[in-house]
Formats: structure tokens, sequence, C-alpha cells
């Protein structure tokens, strides 16, 4: 059972509400990028495969990448971007889950990032069971315990949005599944 929508729809409100709406934006004023814009290739490289080592839950990575900020219609999808990375997957029993949250949780203090908000709610048949908020400089991380059908773990970490010049060309680490397939928007498909 494929719970990818859902976890996205899920993560999507999470990170919504916590970045003040940056996803699809074409108002306002996102970061400026240039020459102090940070690596963020390199720092979702190293974050990722120790959240997934910490987590100890089975998760895979599912995105790794810049991705636009813009609304699908607007062609040049690269002059506002932001990255993303999402490592998920289903585990056995609530105490798995929960486990797994914990340890990403002691990783992320450990590695000196804020808490920023700790929801839990009362166990259901559906939706988001508990979310850790956690920050690091401008990176915002959540990760997820949500029961859809089964238990769900899911760490999901991305940038406010950035303004590119217009030769920015958007990027994936070697570590996105997408990696290396045809992609007018990414140049590693080529």
């Amino acid at each position: 059972m494929n719970l990818r929508p859902a976890a996205a729809i899920s993560a999507a409100i999470v990170l919504t509400a916590s970045l003040g709406g940056c996803a699809m934006n074409t108002e306002g004023t996102p970061d400026p990028a240039g020459e102090t814009s940070p690596d963020y290739l390199s720092r979702f490289e190293q974050v990722f495969p120790a959240l997934v080592e910490q987590a100890d839950a089975g998760l895979l990575i599912e995105d790794l990448r810049e991705q636009s900020c813009l609304r699908p219609e607007i062609e040049e999808q690269h002059l506002e971007t932001r990255w993303l990375g999402i490592a998920a997957n289903s585990v056995p029993d609530s105490d798995t889950a929960n486990a797994a949250l914990d340890r990403v949780g002691a990783w992320l203090d450990a590695e000196g990032w804020e808490l920023q908000d700790e929801i839990t709610s009362p166990p259901k048949e559906r939706g988001d069971i508990r979310v850790l908020v956690y920050s690091q400089d401008d990176v915002v991380l959540t990760a997820t315990y949500r029961e859809s059908g089964q238990p769900w773990v899911e760490v999901l970490a991305n940038t406010p949005c950035r303004e590119n010049p217009p030769e920015h060309q958007m990027q994936r680490s070697e570590l996105d599944p997408d990696y290396g397939i045809s992609s007018q928007y990414y140049q590693d498909g080529a």
C-alpha cells in the first residue's frame, strides 16, 4: 500500500504552517540567492543518511532535491527554489514508530538542532499521532509518526524559497531515487 500521497499532504500542511506558506510562493520576497547561499546539497547529503541510520526503522530516502516554489504553469521553475528531503517508510507498530522518533529527536538535539514544537495526539485510526518540529539555521525538519492503515514514520526537511539567477540549474542529490532520470529541470539525467 503506497502511503506517499497521504504522507505528502500531511507534511505539506505541517511545513506550510511552520514556514509561513513558502510552498507555491509567487508573492512576497524569498531569500535572495547568491554567493552566500548555503551548500544545501552537501548538508542534506550528510543529514539524511544519518537520520535514516538513527531512526533504525527502515526509512528510505524518497526525495533529496531542489524543487521549485513556483506554480506549475510558470515555465522557468528554476527561478525560485528550495531544498527538500524526505525519508519515510511503514513500521510494524506504534512502539517502533515512537522509538524511531525518540532516536531522531535525540540525534537532532545532539547535533544542535532546536526543537520548535512537539505535537502529540491521542491514537486514532488515521492521521498524525506525533510530530517533532526542529530547526537549524534556515532548515525546518519534521519527524512524524502517522497512522494510515498502518504506522508510518516520515522525516521531512526543507529550506526557505530562494530567488535564483536565470542561469541557475536545479540539482538532485545522487541519493535521490530519481537521480539520473531524464528531466527538463535537472541536468543529472542528460
